[in-house]
């Protein structure tokens, strides 16, 4: 390793560059692979999950005894924190 590295400034020797360089053109295309991969994940991922739609679900209408029952409950829960 003490031939590779500059013992003063730790940067790379040119023989360790020249070793390095036919690589070079194939790590930048993994990691580019390695990149897209996820990205592309997220990104389908997120498209897909915006298109939900919730306006053909009906919704019950709540009788003011429930909503009462329910915002006591809100509140319980909201003074126990």
């Amino acid at each position: 390793m003490a031939n590779y590295y500059d013992p003063h400034t730790y940067r790379m020797s040119p023989a360790l560059l020249r070793a390095r360089q036919p690589y070079f053109v194939r790590n930048m295309i993994g990691l580019a692979v390695l990149i897209a991969v996820p990205v592309s994940i997220y990104t389908y991922t997120y498209r897909f999950l915006n298109q939900d739609d919730f306006d053909d679900i009906p919704i019950p209408p709540l009788d003011d005894a429930t909503i009462k029952k329910l915002q006591a409950e809100y509140e319980h829960e909201k003074g126990k924190n």
